[in-house]
């Protein structure tokens, strides 16, 4: 009898595996937007449950009650639409009118000025100024060939060719919508059946919500704050697309080490070319002092903390790690790798902080019972 049992669910486990495989397989042109919405959803967990309680006060119309995970799910995917997916389809549909406009030979031009000026300011350095100028004259060759318009073409064409991201915004919009309207369902049913304790699931839900939140809110607050920062600094400049340069900041600080650098170094190019020398000291101390330091080091910080004592995530994953998890997952998947990359490290140091605390020193597996 126990043995007809035990073939029974034998034959189940892999009749299981087999057709989660075949679903896998018909589902493999979506597995990259379903990732993405399932890790999304998971960094707003917190946000879904408060907005789930707000909607369950009792001194709500019962109508509104009844629908509270509905109308959860839908505030947060009209969150995710105005505050990330909108600025990601104008940046792209903007950066393509503005490629469609580059007079390259101006191009050229611009930027041998300001070769010309960075080898003069170092006249009175003999060693610095000839290696300079053996750059220059190799860089002017390089101009004046096919490389630029190369490069040119290149990111026009990476520009024309993002038309499909709103097809992927879409889908990803629509999975993330489901994850959290059933997400509770969906969890319920993979803690059954995974054959670990309540405990065990609880804990690697835990960490990997609480590291991917971490990593979510204060990468978004470095956009907003940055981004608003720098197109604040260029409407004080003036002679700029203060919005468009405003959200390509923001997007920009997402990239680990070099953030909006991207951006104002150029900035700073054209305005030391113009001669703007009180511009450029003004965009220094603003992005150095309060985009790089106060904004990514104090304000980011102190948002995080406030995130954490208001919905109570937790997380022990070393900061540098998350810092390597964001440039390998950036690295695999592109924009999305941001947090993608620290939820699968997050799940794997802690699916091997059970296995080792299951095991003792010399190395036999300890005894549940015990």
């Amino acid at each position: 009898m126990f043995i007809q049992e035990d073939e029974g669910v034998r034959f189940l486990s892999y009749l299981t595996l087999f057709l989660l495989a075949a679903s896998l397989y018909i589902f493999s042109s979506y597995l990259h937007y379903i990732l993405v919405a399932a890790v999304l959803a998971l960094c707003t967990s917190h946000g879904l449950i408060a907005l789930v309680k707000t909607f369950d006060h009792p001194s709500l119309p019962s109508f509104i009650r009844a629908q509270k995970m509905f109308l959860s799910a839908t505030i947060l995917s009209l969150f995710f639409l105005c505050l990330i997916f909108v600025p990601l389809v104008y940046f792209v549909s903007e950066t393509y009118t503005q490629m469609s406009g580059v007079d390259i030979e101006h191009v050229k031009v611009v930027t041998m000025q300001m070769v010309d000026k960075v080898v003069a300011f170092t006249d009175s350095i003999p060693v610095v100024h000839n290696f300079l100028n053996s750059l220059k004259t190799e860089g002017f060759s390089v101009l004046k060939g096919v490389s630029m318009e190369a490069l040119y073409k290149t990111v026009n064409g990476v520009a024309s060719g993002a038309g499909g991201l709103v097809v992927q915004i879409g889908w990803i919009l629509i999975f993330y919508f489901l994850f959290n309207l059933y997400g509770k369902q969906i969890l319920s049913f993979a803690a059954r059946v995974m054959p670990t304790s309540f405990e065990h699931e609880k804990y690697l839900y835990r960490e990997c919500t609480g590291t991917v939140a971490v990593v979510f809110y204060g990468t978004l607050f470095n956009m907003l704050a940055q981004g608003l920062t720098f197109g604040v600094l260029t409407v004080f400049i003036g002679g700029y697309n203060a919005f468009y340069l405003g959200v390509l900041a923001g997007f920009c600080s997402v990239i680990p080490i070099i953030g909006a650098a991207l951006v104002y170094i150029p900035i700073i190019a054209l305005e030391l070319v113009a001669g703007n020398y009180i511009n450029v000291v003004v965009i220094l101390v603003v992005v150095w002092g309060v985009m790089g330091f106060f904004i990514d080091n104090i304000l980011r910080i102190i948002f995080i903390s406030y995130l954490k004592r208001i919905f109570g995530f937790e997380y022990t994953m070393n900061e540098i790690l998350i810092l390597l998890s964001i440039l390998a997952g950036i690295s695999s998947f592109g924009f999305w790798g941001l947090v993608i990359g620290p939820s699968v490290i997050a799940l794997t140091l802690a699916a091997a902080n059970l296995y080792s605390s299951q095991i003792n020193h010399t190395g036999f597996p300890k005894d549940i019972s015990e």
